[in-house]
Formats: structure tokens, sequence, C-alpha cells
């Protein structure tokens, strides 16, 4: 059999593995934890780090190895609905074969064998074979075209036939091909049996470094009083996707998850590991799910790399435990609180109204980027079609408590709460009657810019920056990125509703219809919060501003959508010549600097008084001629960029910065699925830059010194072509096959954990190098 083998190697043709060094007598095998994983980190998980990863194999830890690859895409269309592939629905490896997950490992058999038969292997050796830097791009890019429906071979014969009729598939897909000794570090641990960690590395990486600020808020989450569990379960299900940060355990990263098990008794005892309770939805029934009598709130360490498309942070210290309490259990509940609240119900108005309205809502602000980030980012790493109605750039603000009709009034006169969550056109166009009812009567007068809630000038959730990058979507603080086209106001009914729809009721498993009715939802709730601004602006402006806002086919949908409060009058003056302007300017005082941010010099309405052909010698001089560019429709580049440009900007060796370019596309309406790019207005695209990292997927690096910056600045002034942009792209840019490529994304790696901490996470490299050929 051996001999057999051996044959086959030799004979089956160019993507079978070349003659190998034979392994040193002796040699150990690699460890997992700190030889392989580390690998997996920085060079597989930018694009097997998800739900929905190529052939659903997910690199970021050992258990998803183990459990291997499974052929159907729950991201690709499809009419029915897809089994779960979350890491905790099942726990062993047995399970998940049983569900259809083939082992792209081999172990058990001769190094030779194991090499043979590891498809994990036969894609990073193909790799390694084919895709040396200077490989062809072209070649991959009818791959990625189907990248959605992709076919995964789940033998070692069929891969083999596969890789022979598609020699650039190989791993790391479309990118420079793994270094020689990393490949052979690899190699190695795949000969030895691709052994795991050691229980010994399994439990260190488990232990938190403070179990007993980890007990204090498995304590406070797991109260035995109604009133503390009720809250526990609405604070789960509106941060079961947040990462967790705690101040007082650094270095550890955690999630809330519910357990079969309990906490430890004492800070001094050992808690039982936790035993993932893995509900399709945060609300699904956990007790009946898993067959038992009771359910403890864990915080479970992560073990795992930060990936940045699905990573977003919430940080907490001991004294946010007595704050939460004095926000949820002191407040007045009242005598007939219903604290026996019902289960798999996706209404949270039903289901929480014992929890007084005016502490959910001012938890839901409090920590709005992390609510907003779970709608935008959530557990779908790739978006696709889901994002279209999604503008590309846009601001959030929130009505305050003292003056949001829907605490004032939380059922708004209806009968019943099922209406508030009726995705229907009649079920929203009932809603929207009574808000706008509940908002004649108890806002005659109109708003003030008191209205608008302002973190007490000192809570930047107060103010949100949201842009949408093709498939993907980014959430900020503060007024960051230049005046956006449209921008929302946001209420406790409608934040509860968007979020519930996006998040807390999603299956990313389901089938196309469920997606469509969640998407066409989020169009009706995008159209509230848009109208609810509308409101702050004179009656007679509101009218047309919403028609531009929603142009050609989208007219039809703005005519089914009803304008609550049209009639409303406002008692914010704001100038005759431009009143969105004036407006932002009074918002901008309204909240102050502490929550606005800094003035943003990279994006400014009125421009410096500087010229592109003024030398650059600082980064100041950066900054103000970049300005010239940005938040302007005055040329046609933007039409012509990708969504997300990472730059690398030196000084000399030792001073570099980063930037990022956004593009802001703008559409007639947001109410199209198929024809999107039919409904581009290219004339009102606009360029956004941020001296930070923005996103979780680049399309580009740039690299370029302060002396070569004037000359990208006029070059990108002057563009008029998609041809012109390569031009400059490739003048700049690290293309996918070129060498510098591992290297450049290494060092914007290093950099995003050096200088966003523990909001920094892996870039994704899905749509990397793509957008000439594939948009």
């Amino acid at each position: 059999m051996l001999v057999i083998l051996l044959l086959a190697v030799a004979l089956s043709g160019p993507t079978e593995a070349p003659a190998q060094e034979p392994d040193q007598a002796g040699s150990p095998v690699p460890s997992y934890t700190a030889d392989i994983q580390p690998i997996f980190n920085k060079r597989c998980i930018a694009c097997h780090g998800c739900l929905g990863s190529p052939c659903n194999v997910k690199l970021t830890s050992f258990r998803g190895v183990e459990r291997g690859g499974f052929g159907q895409n729950p991201y690709s269309s499809h009419f029915l609905a897809s089994p779960r592939t979350g890491m905790d629905v099942v726990q062993t490896t047995a399970e998940w074969r049983a569900r259809g997950f083939y082992p792209v490992l081999s172990r058990g058999g001769s190094k030779i064998e194991n090499q043979y038969l590891s498809l994990l292997y036969q894609m990073v050796e193909n790799g390694t074979r084919h895709n040396s830097p200077g490989f062809s791009r072209q070649a991959l890019m009818p791959l990625y075209t189907k990248r959605y429906a992709h076919q995964c071979p789940a033998t070692p014969d069929a891969l083999r036939a596969q890789l022979k009729q598609n020699p650039a598939a190989g791993m790391p897909f479309g990118l420079p091909a793994l270094d020689n000794k990393d490949f052979k570090t690899l190699q190695a641990w795949v000969r030895g049996g691709s052994p795991g960690p050691t229980e010994a590395e399994l439990r260190a990486a488990e232990t938190p470094n403070n179990p007993a600020a980890v007990l204090a808020w498995e304590t406070f989450f797991n109260a035995e009083d109604k009133r503390s569990q009720l809250v526990a379960r609405y604070i789960f299900d509106h941060l079961f996707l947040a990462t967790i940060v705690l101040e007082e355990s650094p270095r550890d990263y955690f999630r809330l998850v519910r357990s079969k098990t309990p906490p430890a008794a004492t800070p001094a005892a050992a808690p039982a590991p936790v035993a993932v309770i893995d509900t399709p939805l945060p609300y699904t029934n956990p007790y009946k799910y898993a067959g038992v009598d009771r359910v403890y709130y864990r915080l479970k360490k992560l073990t795992t790399a930060m990936l940045q498309k699905n990573h977003f942070v919430w940080r907490l210290n001991h004294g946010d435990i007595e704050h939460l309490k004095a926000l949820f259990l002191e407040p007045d509940w009242g005598d007939n609180a219903k604290l026996d609240a019902p289960w798999d119900i996706g209404n949270p108005f039903l289901v929480y109204q014992a929890i007084p309205v005016e502490a959910r809502y001012r938890f839901l602000l409090e920590n709005s980027e992390l609510i907003v980030s779970g709608i935008t980012y959530g557990p779908v790493c790739l978006g696709q079609t889901a994002t279209y109605a999604v503008k590309d750039q846009f601001w959030v603000y929130f009505v305050d408590p003292k003056y949001d009709v829907s605490v004032l009034d939380p059922k708004l006169g209806l009968d019943t709460w099922n209406t508030f969550m009726d995705r229907s056109l009649l079920g929203n166009d009932s809603y929207e009657a009574a808000y706008g009812q509940a908002l004649k009567k108890l806002q005659p007068k109109g708003y003030t810019i008191d209205a608008i809630w302002n973190g007490d000038r000192k809570n930047p959730n107060a103010w949100l920056t949201v842009l949408r990058h093709e498939s993907n979507v980014s959430v900020m603080k503060g007024r960051q990125g230049g005046i956006p086209r449209t921008q929302w106001l946001m209420d406790y009914s409608g934040f509860e509703r968007i979020y519930y729809d996006t998040v807390a009721n999603f299956e990313y498993w389901s089938g196309d219809i469920p997606k469509l009715e969640t998407l066409v939802f989020f169009n009706y709730l995008r159209q509230e919060f848009e109208d609810n601004f509308l409101l702050l602006l004179p009656e007679g402006d509101r009218q047309a501003i919403r028609d531009d806002w929603t142009q050609g086919i989208g007219q039809a949908a703005l005519a089914l959508e009803p304008f609550a409060g049209a009639d409303q009058p406002t008692q914010i003056e704001t100038s005759k010549h431009d009143p969105i302007l004036s407006l932002v300017g009074d918002i901008q005082e309204h909240m102050g600097e502490a929550v606005s941010g800094p003035v943003d010099l990279l994006n400014p309405h009125i421009k410096p008084k500087v010229s592109l052909s003024d030398p650059i010698k600082s980064y100041d001089d950066w900054v103000k001629a970049a300005s010239l560019l940005t938040q302007t429709h005055a040329y046609k580049f933007p039409r012509y960029l990708p969504s997300v440009i990472l730059l690398k900007l030196t000084d000399g060796d030792d001073d570099a910065r980063v930037y990022s370019l956004i593009a802001n596309r703008v559409y007639a309406t947001q109410d199209t699925l198929l024809f999107q790019d039919g409904q581009e207005l290219p004339h009102l695209y606009t360029m956004s830059i941020y001296p930070t990292v923005i996103g979780g997927f680049p399309n580009y690096f740039l690299e370029m010194d302060l002396k070569q910056a004037g000359d990208f600045l006029r070059r990108l002034r002057d563009v008029q072509s998609l041809a012109d942009w390569n031009r400059l792209r490739d003048r700049y840019g690290i293309l996918r096959n070129d060498e510098r490529f591992w290297p450049t994304y290494d060092w914007f790696t290093a950099w995003n954990f050096a200088n966003r901490g523990i909001k920094a996470g892996y870039l994704d490299l899905s749509y990397y190098d793509l957008f000439d050929s594939v948009y």
C-alpha cells in the first residue's frame, strides 16, 4: 500500500506534493499552540475566521480545524434553511460529522499518509507551488465572481481533481504563498498527525487573569430575585454578540453566554467549566432547549484571535455593576409588574414591559455604539445584498428620554404590543399612525434642540457615524467624516424594533424569504429615522429634502411609507439658506466637543486656503492638502475609488501614520436588491479620510512618504476614469501578488493592535484587490 501511495504521489501531476526533505530523526512535532495557530492567525483567518468562511472551515481554534469543512454555505442564496454552523451548536467532532462536516486533517497513518490525505495540506501546498509573488491576478477573478457558490470537495481525490482544474485555487487563496519556514512547520505538524493543544495549554488559555473580577459579574447576572433575572435576560438579548473586556482582568476577552454550569461559589473556588447553551435565538427558551432546570449567565473567556469584522467591545469595570443596579433596579417597577416574562417571543415590548421603559432606553443610549454595531456587524461577516438597505454615510442622534413619546406613552395608544414588531406594510402603517398621534398629543409645539439626547455632554454614544462599505458596515462614536447626505434621529421604540429585526430575530441560516422580510422592514425603519430627523427642520423644507434623499423608483416606496408627524411644528430656528448645515451647527453646540469629538480637519465643510501645488513637508501640511479632496463633488475620482483604502504615510524611518480613505457612494434609492448599480448617482459621490483604521475589509493598502504625498493627491484629483485610478493604484498600491503584500499586511496588523488596543482585530482580505474586476 505504501508503495502504491508513493507511486501515486509521483505520477499524479502538478497539484501533488513535491518531493520533500525527510523529517529529521527524533525531531519533535510542532506545537499547535506555539507554532501552528500563530500561522493560521497571521495568514489564514483573514478569510477563515468567521461564520460563512469558505467551505465553513474556521481556523481560529483547534476545535474549528478539527471540525473541518461543510459544503453548504449559509450565506449563499438558497430557498430552504441551512444547518446552523456556530461553533457552540454542538460540542464534539462526532456531532459535527453527523451534521455533514468532513475532516480536513488526517491522522493515524504514516507521515506520508497523513500528508497525502490532509485536505488542508493539499490546499496550502498547492498555494506554495503556484502562488509565488508575481502570480497572475487575472486567473483568480473567475473564481472570485462565483465565491458565494463555491464547491467544497470533501475527499482528497475530489480536491486534487479540483486543484488540477484550478491551479490558482491554493491557500492562502489568491494571495502569496506561505514562506518556506511556515510551510515546513505546517508540513511537519501534518505529517506528525496534526496534534492539538495539550490539556495544560487549554486550561491555561481558558483561565482568566482575575477570576474574582469575573465572579463579581457572574454574581450580578445570576442574582436570585426575579427582577434581576429579567434584567439579565434583557442585557443578554442586546449584547450576546459583544466582546466584553473587564478592566480588572487585563488582556482577557469574554463573551456573555448561558451555561448549564454555575459560577464558582467563592473567589477561591475553581468554577465549573462553562457549558454553553447555544440557543438558535437569544430569546429561545434555554431551559427547554438544554433540558435543564437552572440556567446560569457566565463570562466565557475567548481564546481565539479577534477579527475586526465582528469585534465590538463592551468595556466594563467593577463600578459598572453598581451603575446597572441603579439604572434598572432602583426605579419603581410598580406592584403589578409581570416578572414571569414569556420565552420564545421576539418582541421586547411585550417580554420586558415590567422593566421601566426609561431604564431600558437609557441602557440602549449609554451603549448605543455597541447596540448599533450588533445591528451592522452581527454574526454576518459578509453581508452581501443585506447591506443594500444601508446608506453609505450617515449620522445618528437619539431622542432624549424626557421628550420621547415612546417613553412617555410606551404603548402609543395601540391595543397590542404585536403591532410594534409587525413587519408587514399594514402593520408598519398602523405603528406609524399611532406614533404620529402620540407626537401630536405629547409634543404639540414640536421639538426643541433639547429633544436631542446629548449624553450629558460627556457620553460620545450620543452621536454616531455609520459607514457602509459595499457588503459591510462600520460604526464610530462622534461627528466624523464630514457632513453626510442623510441623518437619523432614533427613538426608543424604533431602536428596539431595528435591533430585534436585524439581530435578535435574525436567522443567518434561514432561507431567502425571511432575510428579504428583514431587509424590507429595515427600509421602513431607515425611512422612519430619517423622517424623525426632518421633524427638527421647518415644515416647509421637509418634503423636498425627503424627496431628494429618496429618488427614482424609491419614490414608489416613499409613497407607501407614512411620514409620522409630517405636520408637526418645530421650535428650532434654522437658516433659510441651508437649514441642515444650520441645524448641524446647533446640534454641535448642544452636544459639545466631548461628545462630537475634536474638529475634523481632514473633512471640513470650509476648506483651508492652500493649494495642491504647495509642498508637503509635515503631517499638518498633508492634512490641509488632503482636505481639499474630501466631502466635495468637484472631482470625478470618488466614483472610481474602492470602498476602503488603508494608507501608510511615512516621514522618515521611524514615523508612520495610518489613514483610511473611504468612498461615500450615493444611490437614488435603497429600495432595490438586484439592480442597485442602476440607482447610482456618481456625481454625488464623495471621499472621507479618517486618521485610523476603518472597517474590517480593506480593498487596498497604499504606501508613500510625505515627499510623494503631493504627487499622489494631484494625480488623485485628476483621475477621470477607472484606467486612471488603476494606474495611480499601481503606482502606490500593494497588489495581491506583490512580494511586499504579507510584510505590508503584518505592518498594518501590528499598527492596528498597537494603536487601537482592545478594539483592534485581524483584517479580512476577502475583498482585497478586486475592485476593478468584480464590483
